[in-house]
């Protein structure tokens, strides 16, 4: 018995262009890249392009525009009941952790701006619950940052679809797009 393969190379060029990623190369070659696993938290002195995926979960990108420090974090649950506050895939830790390590590299909340992106509402639900879990992320994310006043400048939130995002750490730029 003969088997015949084939293999078969994917080209993107052959996709139509509603499929193309829209933000595939809005960064330069002077930014790094870095991509961020959702419940990780990531601040930088240094130009990086941080890219991730979020949808219940919720990105917070804090830049501070005097220093020229960012960072973001990308929590996927509300509250850690046990009360660990190193495990950064909670909104309190992450929270917590992307402030303290952005000021560890200098940067001053009083000069902070932030970015919300997430908290999508899936079409499936498990429940009786009108209570959404990326409402209720969305919504520590703004008491966060409202506890601390740090200004918010962009917030995509909420919708039933995804998003890819990135920030660059240098100079607080955001891109976005629902998948």
């Amino acid at each position: 018995m003969q088997m015949n393969s084939k293999i078969v190379r994917f080209n993107p060029a052959a996709l139509p262009l509603e499929y193309m990623p829209k933000i595939a190369n809005v960064t330069d070659s002077s930014h790094a890249k870095h991509y961020l696993i959702p419940g990780k938290v990531f601040v930088s002195a240094d130009p990086v392009a941080v890219s991730t995926i979020v949808g219940t979960g919720v990105s917070i990108c804090l830049w501070d525009q005097v220093r020229r420090i960012g960072g973001i974090n990308h929590f996927l649950l509300p509250t850690n009941a046990e009360g660990y506050l190193d495990n950064t895939k909670y909104a309190d830790a992450a929270n917590h952790t992307l402030l303290q390590e952005l000021i560890q590299l200098g940067a001053d909340p009083r000069s902070m701006e932030a970015r919300i992106f997430g908290g999508s509402q899936p079409t499936v639900t498990f429940s009786s619950s009108t209570e959404c879990l990326g409402d209720r992320n969305v919504q520590l994310a703004l008491d966060f940052l409202g506890r601390r006043n740090i200004r918010l400048v962009e917030k995509e939130v909420g919708g039933t679809r995804g998003r890819k995002l990135i920030f660059q750490t240098d100079d607080g730029r955001t891109w976005s797009q629902q998948l």
